[in-house]
């Protein structure tokens, strides 16, 4: 029996040891809430999304790639505008749909409604990815959703330290965005988005297609 290879494509939503930063934290006074919130040393606008603050990371995709880490302002564009993980082309359908690829099912919610934060794949590279990694073309599940919505985030949490600056107390919590945790968020740093999948459908049809021409390849 033939075996079908095919080379591991490196994907844009993936960090490159050029884009790492190391800006410095610290803890600043806001005026619109009246609490101290996590920042930076030199805070910008673009820093704080949905009542958080985000991650820095260079976008130039200089350097060594990284596999097992992700790029921080790249996915969150990904989630929010529903660009493709591997191209960051559109996922959109001509129907408004989105394309999305999981790997199984979904995570849900508390009250079952599915969410991610794994970005999309748009329909040019499904094939790629199943081809290429083996967790998808084990168990993959091709779906469409007709929208997302913002619903937590995966945050470091940090508390004012000493002369060192913030002191980071708790590691990769997900953390639903809501007012109840809002003293919460102001004290996060946040690094991947989670999103709801709005009217979840199954995309049988394709899937069963893929599946069926690797294994006439085989």
């Amino acid at each position: 029996m033939t075996r079908v290879t095919t080379r591991l494509r490196h994907l844009d939503q993936n960090l490159r040891t050029g884009e790492v930063r190391h800006d410095p934290l610290a803890f600043a006074w806001h005026e619109r809430t009246e609490t101290l919130r996590l920042s930076y040393e030199d805070p910008t606008d673009n820093d704080w999304w949905y009542g958080v603050l985000w991650l820095r990371h260079g976008t130039d995709m200089t350097g060594r790639h990284l596999w097992k880490a992700v790029n921080t302002p790249r996915t969150l564009a990904m989630m929010t505008r529903h660009l493709c993980m591997v191209c960051s082309a559109s996922c959109m359908r001509n129907d408004r749909r989105i394309w999305w690829l999981l790997v199984g099912d979904s995570s849900h919610a508390p009250d079952g409604t599915p969410i991610t934060n794994l970005p999309p794949v748009c329909e040019g590279h499904i094939s790629e990815s199943l081809a290429t990694c083996p967790r998808l073309l084990e168990r993959s599940r091709l779906i469409s959703v007709a929208g997302t919505a913002p619903y937590a985030v995966t945050a470091d949490v940090y508390a004012p330290g000493a002369d060192d600056g913030p002191t980071k107390v708790l590691h990769e919590q997900h953390i639903i965005l809501s007012e109840e945790n809002a003293p919460l968020l102001r004290f996060a740093l946040a690094k991947q988005l989670w999103v709801t999948l709005d009217d979840l459908r199954d995309e049988p049809l394709i899937l069963s297609d893929w599946h069926e021409h690797v294994g006439r390849s085989s």
